[in-house]
């Protein structure tokens, strides 16, 4: 089995990638990637996602990202060519295609800086448009470890009004609320405890990995970033971030009570993706009963948010029947790594 093409989503906080042979994706993959403490960290993830899979040596490279947004980039074209010449590093300049979204395929030596606003941050737009050649219509939302996207789907088409983060941000289709890397405090000002409502302190203690991994939702292969504390991955160590939210420490009440309190911040999770798919369907550019197509780590609230609201649920895994089977990372995990490696196969067929 020759992989002939990977496909590339360079993240600020994971690095994935997928590997086709013979027009069928083998291998789904995923590496903890934060940018910003230091390029090492990507070098580190690239090396073992290359020797894990070990491509052929004319092995075609598609590549989307996200990660121009580190902070360790002064700005987004530095960041945009810094991790091309990283990746470069790794596999032959002249094998590596950058996705510059409607534009589609750039060699990554033609890359200019007046190609950098269609390639930064663009992976969403490939899921979308690889979606919208499966699908008539439907609300596509890709649930991560640190955003969400919502796209609506119509015709083939990517009906998106923005293309910039700030754009998206401004019409309600870029939301950074993820499963993994958000943190609490972010979701609410106060929460429900011994029957009052308790100001929340404004520190980073906790993020959302600490609720789902109280809810027992949290898939154990995308539990991959670093939590508040640099502590354990486990519900008693969640527990224990979660009472610092209140001033407490764990022991003062029983497991149940912060499991409650894990229920409340999903809640508040859900409300805040309830309100954004309904600003979508409110533009009426689809039939109000239109699919919600879920894809990424946390397509479990995805579901929810259909059944909630009365939509058919589709997951973005059936629309790539024959992927590789797995334990571990699925395509729909990934789906802009599979996406983009599938567009460039299309392209350069």
């Amino acid at each position: 089995m020759l992989i002939d093409i990977m496909g590339w989503d360079i993240g600020g906080a994971h690095l994935k990638a997928v590997a086709m042979a013979s027009g069928q994706v083998v291998a789904v993959t995923q590496k903890a990637c934060p940018l910003w403490l230091g390029m090492a960290h990507f070098h580190a993830a690239a090396r073992a996602i290359l020797d894990e899979l070990n491509p052929a040596d004319n092995c075609l490279h598609a590549v989307t990202m996200t990660g121009e947004l580190a902070d360790l980039f002064g700005n987004r074209e530095e960041g945009v060519f810094g991790l091309i010449n990283a990746l470069c590093e790794h596999v032959p300049v002249n094998d590596v295609l950058i996705f510059a979204g409607f534009s589609g395929f750039l060699p990554a030596k033609q890359v200019s800086a007046k190609d950098i606003p269609s390639i930064a941050s663009a992976n969403w737009l490939a899921t979308g448009l690889y979606t919208a050649s499966k699908l008539d219509c439907g609300l596509l939302i890709d649930l991560g470890s640190t955003t969400a996207d919502f796209l609506i789907l119509r015709h083939g088409e990517v009906l998106a009004r923005g293309y910039t983060d700030y754009e998206r941000l401004r019409h309600g289709e870029l939301l950074y609320s993820g499963v993994v890397r958000t943190s609490l405090m972010s979701l609410a000002k106060s929460a429900p405890f011994e029957g009052e409502h308790i100001d929340l302190m404004a520190e980073h203690f906790a993020t959302t990995a600490d609720v789902y991994r109280l809810t027992g939702e949290l898939p154990e292969h995308a539990d991959q970033a670093q939590p508040a504390d640099g502590g354990e991955k486990t519900a008693t160590a969640s527990a224990r971030r979660i009472a610092r939210l209140l001033g407490l420490d764990m022991e003062y009440a029983q497991d149940e009570a912060w499991k409650l309190l894990a229920a409340f911040f999903r809640e508040r999770q859900l409300m805040c993706l309830t309100d954004a798919c309904l600003r979508q369907f409110s533009l009426g550019l689809i039939d109000r009963k239109a699919p919600i197509i879920g894809a990424g780590v946390g397509r479990f609230l995805v579901k929810e948010l259909a059944k909630r609201l009365g939509h058919t649920y589709v997951d973005f895994e059936t629309l790539y029947p024959n992927g590789p089977a797995n334990s571990g990372f699925q395509l729909a995990d990934c789906a802009p790594a599979v996406t983009v490696a599938c567009l460039a196969r299309q392209s350069h067929a």
